[in-house]
């Protein structure tokens, strides 16, 4: 089996723009396509305001519904499937499990209110039907 076929994650064409106004929007990223082969490595590289951090809220589905706007050529497939088109639901299910983030700004990573064990644990108790203990 070619991998490059069947790459763990596929985005091709993606664009993403935020509505600044009633009729004006800002595009925030253009005709961004990669692969990303099962078990590898890919990093997205670019300067500061390049889309790095839209394209993964893209693939994650964490953009705001409100504001954002991903073009209708454009896909983002995990495993074959299409996270632009699949439910809430099924996205639940495979954030934090599957496909997760890092953010990249250490003071908010972490809930202050929440201890560092409970924010450690509770994907895997959410996802794996862990208990707290």
């Amino acid at each position: 089996m070619n991998t490059s076929d069947n790459p763990l994650l596929r985005v091709t064409n993606l664009n993403v723009a935020f509505k600044t106004g009633k009729h004006t929007q800002f595009q925030a990223v253009k005709g961004v396509s990669f692969d990303t082969p099962a078990n590898s490595t890919v990093a997205l590289v670019g300067e500061s305001g390049s889309g790095k951090s839209v394209s993964a809220m893209s693939i994650i589905g964490l953009l705001p519904e409100e504001s954002a706007v991903v073009g209708p050529d454009s896909s983002i497939l995990y495993q074959g499937e299409d996270l632009l088109k699949v439910s809430p639901s099924r996205l639940r299910a495979l954030r934090g499990k599957d496909i997760s983030m890092i953010f990249q700004e250490p003071m908010t990573s972490l809930n202050p209110v929440l201890t560092i064990g409970r924010q450690l644990t509770e994907g895997a108790e959410i996802h794996l039907q862990m208990s707290p203990e």
